[in-house]
């Protein structure tokens, strides 16, 4: 920061006050050392700063090819690298830095101020006189100004004061820059998602008032009970496969397709926890649901071809013929399922019964295109506004 403060106040101090006539340097350069004095053979640090002018009237360029780490020599010092930091500009001035490491090996420089050697810069300036014309000065020199490293003493006799300067360089100002805009952009990124994550919890807040108590305190969704009654029934064809149809078998394909035949009607389904021993009960269906580790869920249904019956006697959910070919299918194999799961003769019918479990597979896929989300809105939307049917006594 120190740097960065001396290098705008110089700027400051080089602009023009207002519309008055001020001379201005084309060029100024300083040194400064790392340390005011060093041992025999310690290394050290060199920066050379130097401010160009740069405005619209004129333009400095300076031969910077000679200050390269690689090309200048600092003689008797020993050059051990460098490095050339990115150019700062201002309105008036353009600066550019260049650090070099150097060390000291001698023997008769013990107690001595070592000063750096002589150095020269070449430069012209540009002066335009239209807007693409332009002016070559002739070439000019500029000299470095002199600077000492005193050697096992605490500053060189020459120097001005005894306060150590500050080490930053245009370098490390654009490590912290880029540093900064890190952090900047890490921060935002940051704030955004946590205002993602904010409206996320106040939509999810508001849903739930909005909510009626009987949605909210769902355990297990639609969809999650049909892919377990599509489950269900494709285990009862397995295990038909390898068998003959027993009662057993016919109650476990009767709860399912009574669960698909209440979907059909548009009924709710009932639903419960489970016991912890996870006992599967005649006419229920074990589901799991959540996550990570899902909570076994009872399924069941309480409808019956009865039912069905009576619903298509009203033709309140007649809708349409392919609704009632539908209930009409399920109507029959429930009737089937039933007889065969509490009824009293023993022989069963395996051809009546495996028509019936092809009715349910076959019911299935309408039932649970029926759930989806968009097909409720759908659905929804067709139907219209609830209307207030009640009766006001005056």
């Amino acid at each position: 920061m120190v740097a960065l403060f001396t290098i705008l106040s110089l700027a400051a101090g080089l602009a023009p006050a207002g519309a008055q006539d001020v001379q201005i340097d084309p060029l100024q350069c300083w040194w400064r050392t790392t340390a005011g004095a060093i041992r025999i053979g310690e290394p050290f640090q060199v920066v050379l700063t130097c401010a160009v002018l740069e405005t619209e009237a004129a333009t400095v360029v300076v031969d910077q090819s000679r200050l390269e780490p690689s090309v200048l020599q600092f003689a008797p010092f020993e050059v051990l690298g460098g490095s050339h930091g990115a150019d700062l500009r201002t309105n008036q001035r353009r600066f550019f830095q260049y650090e070099y490491r150097l060390r000291l090996v001698a023997e008769n420089m013990f107690g001595k101020d070592v000063a750096l050697p002589d150095t020269k810069l070449s430069y012209r300036v540009q002066s335009r006189v239209g807007q693409k014309t332009s002016l070559q000065g002739r070439d000019q020199t500029y000299v470095l100004p002199a600077q000492s490293v005193r050697v096992l003493s605490l500053v060189p006799s020459d120097a001005s004061d005894i306060r150590d300067t500050g080490t930053e360089t245009f370098s490390d100002l654009d490590r912290r820059a880029l540093r900064a805009n890190l952090f900047v952009v890490v921060g935002g990124v940051l704030f955004v998602l946590a205002g993602l994550l904010a409206l996320l919890g106040v939509v999810r807040l508001l849903s739930r008032f909005r909510k009626p108590a009987a949605v909210t305190d769902r355990l297990i969704r639609d969809g999650t009970i049909l892919r377990g009654v599509g489950r269900e029934l494709a285990a009862v064809r397995r295990q038909r496969d390898d068998g003959k149809w027993t009662p057993p078998l016919a109650g476990r394909a009767l709860a399912a397709l009574r669960i698909v035949a209440a979907y059909a009607l548009d009924r709710r389904v009932g639903h419960m926890p489970a016991g912890a021993e996870g006992l599967a009960e005649d006419g229920r269906l074990i589901l799991k649901a959540g996550w990570p580790r899902g909570k076994r869920i009872a399924v069941s249904s309480s409808i019956t071809s009865q039912v069905i019956a009576g619903e298509l006697a009203r033709g309140a959910a007649t809708s349409s013929a392919r609704r009632r070919q539908l209930l009409e299918s399920l109507e029959q194999a429930l009737g089937t399922l039933t007889a065969a799961t509490f009824g009293r003769e023993e022989a069963l019918d395996d051809r009546a019964l495996d028509q019936a479990l092809s009715t349910g597979v076959r019911a299935l896929r309408p039932v649970r295109i029926k759930q989806i989300w968009l097909m409720k809105r759908l659905a929804a939307w067709r139907a219209g506004p609830a209307v207030d049917t009640r009766a006001w006594s005056r």
